[in-house]
């Protein structure tokens, strides 16, 4: 029992209502929540460039995302798998470095076929390619109205 008495004097017991949000003491803080005035202005913000260089600057910003627009048109085309591992063994047997390549090869051997066969599905196939640019121009032009 000599040693029991002896470790209790040592370590004093840690009780669970003295660790973290379940101590029993409360914590008061001293936010003063009374009403304050507003803060009177001494001096108001004054910019150090002119207001006509920042409206150059967001026309030029402006522009440069409507060019980045124009020079980076791409499209995505998701095909099932199998197509899509025929098309990679294709690429990796042609002389082309791209898969845009490859399809812009292949579609023009399709193209040209079907200009040997029948001119009418030529000149059908070119009024729908005419159709589809402009409805994607049509939606460009409409996302950046909206902006």
């Amino acid at each position: 029992m000599a040693n029991n008495e002896k470790q209790t004097e040592s370590k004093p017991a840690t009780r669970r209502t003295d660790i973290g949000m379940f101590g029993k003491t409360k914590r008061t803080h001293s936010a003063d929540m009374s009403y304050k005035p507003d803060v009177q202005i001494e001096q108001t913000y004054q910019s150090t460039t002119p207001a006509s260089s920042v409206a150059k600057a967001e026309i030029a910003h402006a522009a440069s995302v409507t060019a980045k627009a124009n020079t980076d048109a791409r499209k995505t085309m998701r095909i099932p798998e199998e197509q899509f591992y025929e098309l990679q063994a294709l690429l990796e047997l042609s002389s082309n470095k791209y898969i845009y390549e490859l399809i812009a090869e292949l579609t023009d051997a399709r193209v040209r076929e079907i200009a040997k066969d029948d001119p009418e599905m030529l000149r059908s196939y070119q009024s729908i390619v005419t159709r589809i640019r402009q409805t994607d121009q049509r939606k460009k032009s409409r996302k950046t109205t909206k902006k």
